[in-house]
């Protein structure tokens, strides 16, 4: 991956106290050594680390590049439009889908950009042979990465990709069969690796990029629409930003969206006083209600009126 700045302004931060319990990161970073993900770095640049509970009770250690991020000129390589990525979905009646295994780190740093990535913790610091999660050019990067290796297999509509999440839909399980054959074929020859654990094989209904699909047609995860059940009343303009970005993932499933939401996003203005009365929270209810209830949208289908 080539890094390129907009300025030379060093971007360089203490590392972040870390308590007893937190120092299992120390675990996270020998693995990486081991794995030659990162190395020991003496680089003028540092991000500080911060820790993310997981679902386990675990913590994930993850690099708080924000500073870094804002002098980036990021890699415009386009993601797929999601809707579009279901449209191609739609003839499809079994589906398999496959996870890559780390990911970004698949994909090598450019030497002289590798200080960049550095990042420091209280017992040292270190930067990354790999792309990074967390910096804000690395999705294009991958998704670069991604679409050479498989954008043939895409073009006879054997694979769809996006990110680390590939699909394999197909009318009868012979035939998914036969396509998984020549993805996992092209997967090894370019060292990709695979996490089994995480794919779904030969099924009627599967979940992928957020969604459900079953026999064309398409609703919310439940994930997704729990985030959304649980969402608190707001109290500021900031949280009625957030959950209207939580909300405007569903934009496509809910009618009349923009105009449920305008009470909502007129909160959101800084001339407007923060007053969340009657109107906001009915808006508010209606839309964790629509959500909540799951609605299924048929995939589209080119030529149908």
């Amino acid at each position: 991956m080539r890094i390129i700045l907009k300025d030379n302004e060093l971007v360089c931060q203490s590392p972040r106290r870390l308590a007893f319990t937190e120092r299992e990161v120390n675990k996270q970073i020998e693995e990486w050594i081991k794995k030659d993900i990162i190395l020991p770095s003496s680089s003028e640049y540092a991000s500080p680390i911060v820790l993310v509970k997981k679902k386990d009770g675990t913590s994930r250690m993850c690099i708080d590049y924000r500073k870094l991020n804002q002098k980036f000129f990021k890699d415009k390589f386009p993601l797929p439009l999601i809707e579009d990525v279901l449209d191609t979905l739609q003839e499809a009646k079994v589906y398999s889908t496959l996870d890559l295994t780390k990911g970004f780190f698949h994909v090598d740093d450019d030497e002289d950009c590798r200080k960049f990535t550095s990042f420091i913790v209280p017992d040292g610091q270190f930067e990354f042979n790999k792309v990074s999660v967390g910096l804000s050019t690395s999705p294009g990067v991958f998704q670069r990465y991604v679409t050479s290796i498989f954008n043939d297999l895409t073009r006879k509509g054997i694979l769809i990709s996006y990110m680390d999440n590939l699909i394999v839909p197909t009318k009868d399980e012979k035939e998914d069969l036969q396509k998984l054959k020549i993805a996992f074929e092209v997967a090894q020859k370019d060292g990709l690796e695979i996490k089994f654990k995480k794919c779904q094989f030969l099924m009627q209904k599967v979940e992928f990029i957020g969604h459900i699909i079953e026999n064309g047609t398409i609703k919310p995860s439940i994930a997704k629409t729990l985030a959304v059940r649980k969402f608190p009343e707001p109290t500021t303009a900031k949280q009625v930003q957030s959950f209207l970005g939580l909300t405007g993932y569903f934009r496509k499933y809910i009618k009349d969206h923009s105009k449920i939401t305008k009470t909502l996003s007129d909160l959101t203005r800084k001339e407007n006083p923060f007053v969340f009365g009657t109107q906001q929270k009915e808006a508010f209810e209606k839309l964790k209600k629509i959500i909540s209830e799951g609605p299924f949208l048929s995939i589209y289908k080119y030529g149908r009126t």
